[in-house]
């Protein structure tokens, strides 16, 4: 059991964190009174989309469930494979560069 749970556990984190970051970036955008600067830097990717839909449409926010725990999950096979510190590398300079398109091309109805 424990070497199934250390296989999937960036994974398990990913599932962990999603819910905190969520409820982090609902209570700081304030019902839309607020500021989207965590929603830009912690999830980005539904952020961006915003610059097209004009809005947060459902298939993002499902995105936003998903992005972390996917995160996890190209960690764990990196651990897999023997490579996660660079994996690891990789995907946050990923974000972040996702993180600086989202503040770019986001709708300038999400500026607080």
């Amino acid at each position: 059991m424990a070497k199934v749970l250390f296989r999937v556990m960036a994974t398990l984190l990913g599932i962990a964190v999603t819910p905190v970051f969520l409820f982090i970036t609902v209570v700081l955008a304030g019902g839309g009174h607020g500021t989207y600067y965590a929603a830009r830097t912690l999830f980005p990717w539904t952020m961006m989309a915003t610059s097209v839909t004009k809005e947060i449409t459902r298939p993002f926010i499902v995105l936003a469930f998903a992005q972390y725990p996917l995160y996890g999950i190209l960690l764990d096979v990196a651990r897999a494979k023997g490579g996660v510190r660079p994996a690891a590398l990789a995907l946050l300079a990923f974000h972040i560069l996702v993180i600086m398109l989202a503040f770019a091309i986001s709708n300038p109805s999400f500026t607080p």
